[in-house]
C-alpha cells in the first residue's frame, strides 16, 4: 500500500512538471533564427528568449522574441491590444486611434515638444531634426507668424491638421501616400523603404501570403479574418520623444484557426525609424491540461540609427535597445496575464 501511495505521488509530481512541446511550425522560426538549445529550453520553461541582428550592409534591425503564456489566446490577444494603448507617462507618452474618416479630435491629444516646435521654425529641406516630408516642412513654416503669441499655438495646430491630412491620403491611396523624408541631404523614401522590408521578410510570404498581399495592396482589396486599426502614439525611450503613426492589423487567418496575429506597420516616425514591421503571432497550445498561448514576435526596421558616422557604435546601442524593449515587452505580457489567471 505504501508502494503504491509513493508512486501514485511520483506520478502526480512527473505530470506537474510535464512540459508539452510548441507547435512544429513555432519550433522551427525560432530554430531558423539561431535559438540555440538551452535557450529553447528556456522558452519551453517560460523563460523570455529574444535576439537581435543586423544585414550585412548594416541597414536593416531584425528583433525576434518569444514566450510561453500560461493564458487562453483570446485573453493574451485582448490584454496585447491593451498594452500598445497603455499611456504609463514615462514610455508612452499619449496615444490616439484615427476614426474612418479622420478627424482633428483624434488627434487632440497629440503634442509637439519646445524643441520639436523650435526645429519646424529653423528646419529646411535637407537640415532638420524633425521628420516632416520636405513641403510639409515648408507648408507649416509658410503659415505661421512667428512673432505671434500664440505662435506654437499655431504649430501645434497646423501639424495637427497635416496628421489628418496625412493619414486620410494614406487610406485613400495607400503607399502611394508614404512620406518622402526629407529632413537630411538624401530623401528617404518611406514606400521604397516599406517594401524593401516586405522583401527582406520571407517567413511573411510563408505562413501569411494573403495578409504580404493586403498590406502591400493596402487599401484595394480585402482580408477575411483581418480588423485594421489606425492609431498615433508618443514614446519616449531615453533618446527624444518620437510620435509615430502606425497601420495596424489583426488577423485570423482562415486556414489557420489555432492563431491570431498583430501587425505594426510604420507610416510615419517623427525620428530615427524610416520604416519598421513588426508581426507578433499568438498560437494556442495546452499544458498539463490548461490552455497556453506561445508568442513569436518580430520586428523588422530601417533608420538613422543603423547608418551613418560610428555605425558600428550606434548599430550596437540599437541591437542592445531592440533586444531589451522584447524582453520587457513579452515579460511584462506574461507575468500581467498569469497574474491575472491565478498562476503565479
Amino acid at each position: 500500500m505504501r508502494t503504491t501511495l509513493l508512486a501514485l505521488v511520483i506520478a502526480i509530481a512527473t505530470a506537474a512538471l510535464v512540459r508539452t512541446a510548441p507547435p512544429a511550425d513555432v519550433d522551427t522560426v525560432l530554430r531558423d533564427a539561431g535559438f540555440t538549445a538551452a535557450e529553447l529550453q528556456s522558452f519551453a520553461s517560460g523563460q523570455v528568449i529574444a535576439r537581435t541582428d543586423s544585414s550585412a550592409d548594416g541597414g536593416e534591425l531584425v528583433a525576434i522574441g518569444a514566450v510561453k503564456i500560461r493564458s487562453a489566446r483570446e485573453q493574451t490577444a485582448a490584454y496585447y491590444g491593451q498594452m500598445i494603448s497603455y499611456v504609463d507617462g514615462q514610455v508612452t507618452l499619449a496615444f490616439g486611434k484615427f476614426s474612418d474618416p479622420p478627424t482633428l479630435d483624434d488627434v487632440k491629444g497629440l503634442t509637439l515638444d519646445k524643441d520639436e516646435i523650435e526645429a519646424i521654425r529653423s528646419c529646411k529641406p535637407g537640415s532638420c531634426d524633425l521628420r516632416i516630408g520636405g513641403v510639409g516642412i515648408e507648408a507649416i513654416r509658410r503659415s505661421i507668424d512667428w512673432k505671434a503669441p500664440d505662435a506654437a499655438d499655431r504649430v501645434q495646430a497646423a501639424t495637427r491638421r497635416a496628421i489628418v491630412d496625412y493619414v486620410t491620403a494614406y487610406k485613400q491611396r495607400g503607399d502611394d501616400a508614404l512620406v518622402t523624408y526629407a529632413d537630411t541631404s538624401k530623401p528617404v523614401s518611406l514606400k521604397n523603404e516599406w517594401r524593401g522590408i516586405v522583401s527582406n521578410s520571407p517567413r511573411l510570404q510563408q505562413y501569411a501570403p494573403a495578409l504580404r498581399d493586403y498590406l502591400l495592396q493596402y487599401p484595394n482589396g480585402k482580408l477575411p479574418g483581418g480588423r485594421d486599426v489606425l492609431y498615433w502614439i508618443k514614446e519616449n525611450y531615453g533618446l527624444k520623444p518620437t510620435i509615430t503613426i502606425v497601420h495596424g492589423v489583426v488577423y485570423q487567418p482562415t486556414e489557420y484557426r489555432d492563431r491570431t496575429m498583430a501587425v505594426q506597420k510604420q507610416i510615419y516616425a517623427s525620428h530615427y525609424y524610416d520604416a519598421s514591421l513588426a508581426v507578433a503571432t499568438l498560437v494556442d497550445g495546452q499544458e498539463n491540461g490548461r490552455p497556453i498561448t506561445y508568442i513569436v514576435y518580430m520586428n523588422r526596421s530601417r533608420g538613422d540609427m543603423l547608418k551613418g558616422g560610428f555605425g558600428g557604435i550606434k548599430r550596437k546601442v540599437a541591437r542592445d535597445q531592440a533586444r531589451t524593449a522584447t524582453i520587457d515587452t513579452l515579460g511584462t505580457i506574461q507575468t500581467q496575464l498569469e497574474k491575472a489567471a491565478g498562476v503565479r
